[in-house]
């Protein structure tokens, strides 16, 4: 373990002063933007300390890359780790996993908790974060989310538990977003709110299934496509790219790369015609 960033466990006055100043600054695009990042690669702990006779509370993303981590680190005043160490896929391959870690702890991951909880979609995710609060935690009526909520959070799921591939074949392009989970309902919930608030036109499926120590684990696959030919979606790809939207540079270019591709695609009748 290396301990990249670090920070001062802070006292009682100066956790306080920290939630007064976040409390003006975070909107809810923000927390509905780390929700994503929880529902997909956060964790949320509740841990019994013998020694003090009480429960430790813990709010911690970990992922393998460093980018996000370090944002939620500088975003939230919380130490930035780095770890490797042996693993092994549901399929069997093993191998080294790199991983960023960053933990909030105590009155700030209770705080943090509470704040994000409300954009929290998926249901396991959702009972972690009430054990954490000792409370029954509901998501937002899908009803009640306004469009560029669910932007911000289905662009850090997108990062989170999905992929983004750019075909090429015969002078044309395509834009295929894969977010893979074994929660088939998640899923479903995921398919319902993007269409109902954004008018994004997706469908998921069985991808793989895998046979684990646990038993049989099923994964779902939901996709999101957009071609030159079919369209309905690049302007969901659009809002993507958006200021403070998406956290990966390294997934957001690859859609810049394709809503380029397409933009200029538009102008050539028109340019053609001028010759």
């Amino acid at each position: 373990m290396t301990v990249i960033i670090k920070y001062p466990y802070p006292t009682k006055k100066i956790t306080q002063e920290f939630f007064k100043r976040k409390d003006l600054e975070l909107t809810n695009l923000d927390w509905a933007k780390w929700a994503g990042w929880f529902d997909t690669d956060g964790c949320f702990t509740k841990m019994f300390n013998k020694k003090k006779k009480t429960y430790d509370l813990f709010a911690d993303l970990r992922l393998k890359d460093k980018q996000p981590v370090e944002l939620f680190s500088d975003t939230f005043q919380a130490s930035l780790r780095y770890y490797e160490g042996n693993t092994i896929t549901p399929d069997g391959v093993h191998h080294i996993a790199k991983t960023f870690r960053s933990c909030l702890c105590g009155a700030k991951a209770k705080w943090f908790t509470e704040n994000l909880s409300p954009y929290l979609i998926k249901e396991a995710k959702r009972e972690y974060a009430g054990n954490l609060l000792e409370d029954t935690v509901r998501s937002k009526d899908f009803n009640t989310w306004t469009k560029d909520e669910v932007i911000h959070y289905l662009a850090t799921v997108i990062e989170g538990d999905g992929s983004i591939q750019i075909g090429n074949s015969k002078n044309t392009k395509n834009c295929k977003i894969s977010i893979v989970s074994n929660n088939a309902q998640y899923l479903a919930n995921l398919v319902s709110i993007a269409a109902s608030k954004l008018n994004v036109h997706s469908k998921f499926k069985k991808f793989k299934t895998y046979k684990t120590k646990r038993g049989i684990i099923t994964m779902h696959a939901l996709y999101i496509l957009c071609s030159r030919k079919n369209r309905k979606n690049l302007n969901f790809l659009k809002s993507l790219l958006k200021y403070n939207v998406m956290t990966l540079d390294r997934k957001k270019e690859k859609i810049q790369e394709f809503v380029t591709w397409v933009d200029t695609q538009k102008e050539k009748p028109i340019l053609e015609s001028r010759v």
